[in-house]
Formats: C-alpha cells, structure tokens, sequence
C-alpha cells in the first residue's frame, strides 16, 4: 500500500542529486536565497485524493484499490540577468520532466510532464516559497501522477 507520504518520499528521492541544482519541496525547511542569484527548484506535490469511488474491489471492505491522482510542479528558476536564462530555465525544468516522465515503480506511476514557460519570478508566487523570487526567470515541469492505496 502506497500512502502520499511515501509516493513524495518516492518522488524526492528520484530527483535527490541528479539535475546539479538545488530542489527544495514545499515543507521542507528551505535555506535563504544567496545574494547572488543560482538556479534553484522548488517542488510542490498535490495529492488530488482517490475520487469518488474505489478503481477496483478486492474481496470486500477494507481490501478495495483506491486510485489517488495528483501531479508534481517543479517551480525552476535561473537568473534573470544571466544571458540566456529563458532558454535554460525551460532545459533546466526539462531535466526534470525527463527524469519523471513515463516513471514507474511499485509506489508512484507518473505519465505526461511539460515545461511551463512562466517568465519573470516577480510576476509569480509560489505557494509555500516566501523568499522573494523577483531577479529570476520561471519555468514549471508539471507531472501527472497516481499511486494505489487498498483500504
């Protein structure tokens, strides 16, 4: 049984080290900003729940397949005054939609991923990220997911 804490912590760990910048997950106790402007994600998973119903009985109450749906959004920033920070910050917001998109193991499956272009950090705010975002340019991997809970 998969709960939502264990597809994020499935999640986090899949994208723990791998893309060469910092990912912080909302929740997360997230270090100040540096002075000077780095390229950074900021990662929010929402469990949207299991619906109205069971996706499947499996022998009465208490052993029915839940199917929870949710989606991952990877907030990715790169230096606004950089040259050619609009480009890598949709490559750098690639490198994640690659890493999840298509994934699967026994807790999470995730499918479609996109690269959002979103533009100037000041024109965003980002639920659960309070340092000011306002000298970087914005792009989001978004990624549908679902994992199965028996109850």
């Amino acid at each position: 049984m998969t709960t939502a804490v264990d597809a994020r912590s499935t999640l986090k760990a899949r994208l723990s080290g791998v893309v060469g910048f910092p990912i912080y997950w909302q929740g997360d106790v997230i270090p100040p900003l540096p002075d000077e402007p780095a390229a950074f994600a900021f990662v929010v998973f929402n469990n949207e729940g299991s619906g109205s119903g069971p996706a499947g009985f499996g022998g009465g109450r208490g052993l029915n397949l839940w199917r929870n749906r949710g989606t991952v959004e990877a907030y990715v920033f790169e230096p606004a005054l950089a040259d050619g920070a609009a480009d890598r910050v949709m490559q750098n917001a690639e490198l994640i939609a690659a890493r999840l998109r298509s994934y699967r193991d026994a807790a999470v499956s995730c499918g479609a991923a996109d690269v959002i272009p979103i533009g100037e950090g000041s024109s965003i705010s980002v639920s659960g990220l309070s340092s000011p975002v306002n000298n970087y340019q914005c792009a989001v991997a978004e990624i549908d997911l679902h994992f199965d809970q028996i109850g």
